[in-house]
């Protein structure tokens, strides 16, 4: 894709990918990976500190949050576990930013935590995580030779 601006920047001379016109494929992937990893990274702490305060996982709608296989390890492996996602998710946010703003960096960075992403949601039975981790990995991929 061409540039709106070509001349460097004053701080680093390089040229400013604000300004790049990015595909509609990294702009949607950028999206994803704000809304799945703000979503998820926002609402497992409430789950962890319910499940420490009463001992059992919170009820959403008509299932419990969150119970999947990591479920059987019990509940220190899974706290565990649970943060570390929070952790992948903040990544997710960072790498979102980064796309958003036609970034490279965040393309290596969003491809790089997709499979932590993916397996944790398999491990928490997360079904937004396990269909929308796959859609955006294709579309970073789709797009990625106009980031810069």
């Amino acid at each position: 894709m061409a540039t709106l601006r070509q001349e460097g920047t004053p701080m680093t001379g390089t040229s400013d990918s604000t300004h790049l016109r990015l595909p509609v494929t990294v702009r949607v992937a950028a999206l994803l990976y704000l809304f799945l990893g703000a979503a998820f990274g926002a609402s497992v702490p409430f789950v962890l500190a319910y499940l420490e305060r009463n001992g059992e996982l919170p009820m959403t709608f008509w299932f419990r949050s969150m119970a999947g296989p990591f479920e059987q390890l019990g509940p220190e492996t899974f706290t565990a576990l649970g943060w570390t996602f929070v952790v992948v998710c903040a990544a997710d946010v960072v790498a979102g930013v980064g796309l958003w703003r036609g970034r490279r960096w965040g393309a290596r960075l969003g491809l790089a935590a997709s499979p932590l992403a993916l397996a944790l949601g398999v491990g928490f039975d997360l079904p937004l995580i396990l269909l929308g981790v796959p859609v955006r990995v294709a579309l970073v991929l789709a797009g990625r030779r106009s980031l810069g």
